[in-house]
């Protein structure tokens, strides 16, 4: 290895530790809105019909992590500029292993177990609270407090899930509105009221 491979190594290097630690700007605080009153309407279209599908919600969770990260890529290449791919990386790299175990776990559940369903709204949350954490690195700071919530939810609703006479469609409509409209909060705070889409 020559010097100029033994420094361009280390540049990448420093590189890969400023993604680590930069905060990303890619998600906006209305789209993230947005996921939350998806699930408030699916909540209340559930809940109204009767039929609380866990697989919808997989599916919502789908299309709202795909909607999420198209505008995550947009806004990370436009407020970031070179730092993009790398952050984009970086972030990726800690939310995608808990998504990833949220839907294996909810399908082998719904598929092979759905006596046990009740249980995946406090699974769910909890994982969603374990993401934000693995991702405080890339985030503001106060996103520790959407976190707890999804803690503080996930184990209710893990407590909870015994009881059949609470409704499902509920027990997943309203903690993920209320968290993900409290992350929306916490990130359009957190910018200091610049950067909104």
């Amino acid at each position: 290895m020559t010097d100029i491979d033994s420094a361009l190594n280390d540049i990448n290097r420093i590189r890969d530790r400023l993604a680590a630690s930069t905060r990303f700007e890619g998600f906006a605080p209305k789209l993230v809105a947005l996921t939350g009153a998806f699930a408030f309407l699916l909540a209340g279209w559930q809940g109204r019909s009767g039929d609380a599908n866990l697989f919808v919600w997989i599916l919502l969770a789908l299309v709202c992590a795909l909607m999420l990260g198209v505008e995550a890529i947009v806004r990370a290449r436009a407020l970031h500029r070179a730092m993009a791919d790398r952050l984009i990386n970086s972030t990726l790299q800690r939310l995608a292993p808990v998504g990833l175990a949220g839907a294996i776990a909810g399908s082998v559940i719904l598929m092979k177990l759905p006596e046990h369903a009740r249980l995946l709204p406090g699974l769910w949350q909890l994982l969603m609270a374990v993401g934000i954490c693995a991702a405080l690195g890339n985030l503001p700071p106060a996103m520790r407090w959407p976190a707890a919530f999804y803690f503080m939810t996930g184990t209710i609703s893990l407590a909870i899930s015994g009881d059949a006479s609470i409704d499902l469609a509920w027990m997943m409509g309203l903690p993920f509105g209320i968290g993900q409209l409290l992350v929306a909060a916490t990130l359009y705070a957190s910018s200091g009221r610049k950067h909104h889409v």
